[in-house]
């Protein structure tokens, strides 16, 4: 038995209770319609697999029908059948990419081996849809994960900060100096009051980095290099990392957090990388506008991507850190520039220039289409 919701819209009553019945053999779901109007009605309830048309029909020929279910957004496969006098039909089908014409008389048995193939795709797709959300999870968990290292060191100074000024507070009143006549207790509370509003600040930027994005926002990408940088901040002071700017501001309707979480994605290979090396480590961020497209570029100086890895480093679970890497940061980076950003997202080894010294290293580039707001 074939695991389908099929359904099956023909105007032909006879023709629709003969296929039906003999596709109820082989199918495990069949839903049968007269009108094509109707069946549009029943979709959203029955959530088809796959819809089987006729395309001349009184009321409504099947290419209209399926141009409609694809302005609400349902993008359902159809095989549509067809007589060779409707050829006026067929480009314009085509143009809408539908599954598979059929050729009337309907020959029920190439129907079912269709339909058959059709499952196996379904269930890979589903297969790797689900592998595709696993890692995606994968990859939330590892940024989660480095998110609270940063928050630590982050908060390490402040507490410190806040664990001195109290104890400092303390003495004074085990020592009678309470009174505070030179403004050591004012000046205590306020770094106390400075620290936790800093504190305050940084989780709600963390927060806002995890939480993920429903909806486009517009936003410009000077103030999404700044969270970015925010939020690694730690990390590149720890290992003294320089960052240049080299920044033309322009304004986006994206999805901001997605975004920032490729630039914390490549932003920390290269620091991963800088930390092997003595000499000076440097990441140059620079974004431009060139014709149609914005692009944002991050290049280290880290020596580059060894040439046996470069055409690798975007496969899901390939990693060159062994213990420590997961292999699917880089990954997921790619997955969200082309699927949610509408972008492309690549990789070279290459020279730059800073303070008169040619340093070499790898550079990533993100390319977003500019079809949106200058």
């Amino acid at each position: 038995m074939i695991d389908l919701r099929v359904m099956i819209v023909e105007d032909d009553e006879f023709l629709l209770k003969k296929i039906g019945k003999i596709l109820s053999r082989e199918i495990s779901h069949i839903y049968t319609f007269k009108n094509p109007l109707e069946a549009i009605n029943k979709v959203i309830e029955i959530k088809p697999d796959i819809i089987i048309s006729d395309i001349n029909m009184p009321e409504m020929n099947g290419v209209d029908m399926y141009k409609k279910l694809k302005k609400n957004n349902l993008d359902i496969p159809i095989i549509l059948a067809s007589a060779f006098s409707e050829p006026e039909y067929f480009i314009e089908a085509i143009k809408l990419k539908v599954k598979k014409f059929i050729v009337k008389p309907i020959d029920i048995e190439d129907l079912v081996d269709e339909l058959r193939q059709f499952e196996k795709e379904l269930l890979n797709e589903r297969e790797a849809l689900k592998q595709e959300r696993m890692l995606m999870m994968q990859s939330k968990m590892a940024a989660m994960g480095e998110m609270l290292t940063n928050i630590a060191h982050q908060w390490k100074q402040p507490l410190n900060t806040i664990s001195i000024c109290t104890s400092n507070i303390k003495l004074e009143k085990e020592f009678g100096k309470i009174i505070d006549e030179d403004n050591t207790l004012d000046n205590m509370i306020e770094n106390i009051m400075n620290s936790i509003q800093y504190m305050d600040t940084t989780l709600n930027d963390f927060q806002s980095y995890l939480k993920p994005n429903k909806l486009e926002s517009s936003f410009y990408i000077k103030d999404t290099l700044e969270k970015v940088e925010k939020l690694i901040f730690s990390q590149m002071r720890i290992y003294k990392i320089e960052e240049i700017k080299d920044i033309e501001d322009f304004h986006l309707c994206n999805y901001q957090n997605e975004l920032i979480q490729v630039l914390i994605n490549i932003k920390k290979n290269a620091i991963d990388e800088l930390v092997k090396q003595d000499k000076e480590r440097l990441i140059k961020i620079s974004t431009r506008k060139v014709n149609n497209e914005f692009i944002i570029t991050v290049h280290d100086n880290a020596g580059g991507i060894p040439p046996e890895y470069i055409h690798k480093i975007f496969q899901p679970y390939f990693t060159t850190k062994k213990e420590t890497g997961t292999g699917i940061g880089l990954y997921m980076s790619r997955q969200i520039v082309e699927n949610h950003l509408q972008g492309k997202l690549t990789v070279c080894n290459e020279e730059f220039n800073h303070n008169g010294n040619t340093h070499y290293g790898a550079k990533f580039e993100i390319h977003i289409e500019s079809i949106y707001e200058d």
